[in-house]
């Protein structure tokens, strides 16, 4: 279970969910219309990756491994809870539910491992 191979996945994901989050705009601008609507099902999808690598850090060693790339998974998770909540509440989307559990239970766990490591350094 490589934390640097999932944080990289997570990652991908994020900046896959940035451009489809971008698209329908760009494609307003350029085209007139809009190609696309705002994501949904995909950004639900794409949140689930945010909670692997903190579940999998485990061991001291994860742990550190994964305070690497923390910054970065706790900044998406972030962005993945503050859309998903502002998309279910105010568009009504119910997948979006999803995204914003996964944002929350990833940022719990981050907590969670961060207080870990904590314990470990006293």
């Amino acid at each position: 279970m490589n934390i640097a191979r999932w944080a990289l996945i997570f990652k991908l994901c994020l900046i896959a969910a940035l451009l489809r989050l971008l698209f329908p705009a760009m494609t307003d601008d350029l085209f007139d219309r809009k190609m696309l609507p705002f994501p949904t099902w995909e950004w639900s999808i794409f949140s689930l990756t945010s909670i692997i690598p903190a579940l999998l850090a485990r061991n001291p060693a994860q742990r550190e491994e994964l305070g690497d790339h923390i910054i970065i998974l706790r900044a998406g998770m972030i962005f993945y809870l503050t859309y998903g909540l502002i998309g279910a509440i105010f568009a009504g989307k119910l997948i979006l539910w999803v995204a914003a559990a996964a944002g929350s239970i990833g940022l719990l766990a981050l907590s969670l491992v961060y207080m870990k490591g904590r314990a470990v350094v006293r």
